[in-house]
């Protein structure tokens, strides 16, 4: 049996749950839609410089992080900009110490193009950017555990997740 929660809605995904309330991006609108048990709705936050995809997650201060284009978002302004490390990205999650983990690669997915493994990139909370991880075949969901010591990636084309210790450093 299927239950309809909501519908009129484009392409949604980057689902989570916070504060009570599911969450998720709306690809079609920009809008970040936050959903009550009950069925109650809003939009939450627009990302309007937001290209096709767009997804987000929350700092430990409560404060929401949205990955759009090259550019990690917060209080709309840029938090980091990672297009120094590819060229597209796709997901973001937060650890519970405040680093931002995002995944993204060179590959034109809606272009049709040959797979072009992708990297991770690290934002520490001080605002220092890298690579930490690489040849990622189409990173698609990320999770951090709670405890902080492991980052988990769903990979796509290579049909499998991967986790990968964290380390103090």
């Amino acid at each position: 049996m299927t239950n309809t929660l909501l519908s009129g809605y484009g392409l949604v995904e980057s689902a989570r749950w916070h504060d009570n309330r599911l969450w998720f991006a709306d690809w079609g609108s920009g809008d970040i839609v936050a959903m009550s048990p009950d069925g109650t709705h809003e939009i939450a936050a627009h990302v309007p410089t937001a290209p096709f995809q767009f997804c987000f997650d929350w700092l430990p201060d409560g404060r929401m992080v949205v990955m759009a284009g090259t550019d990690v978002l917060c209080d709309g302004a840029v938090y980091a900009d990672v297009s120094g490390l590819a060229k597209g990205w796709n997901e973001i999650v937060v650890s519970p110490r405040g680093d931002v983990y995002v995944n993204g690669s060179d590959f034109d997915f809606l272009g049709g193009g040959p797979l072009v493994p992708g990297v991770i990139a690290l934002v520490t909370p001080s605002g220092e950017v890298r690579q930490v991880a690489d040849d990622i075949h189409f990173g698609n969901g990320m999770a951090v555990t709670p405890d902080g010591r492991t980052l988990i990636v769903a990979e796509s084309f290579a049909r499998r997740l991967s986790a990968f210790d964290v380390l103090d450093d």
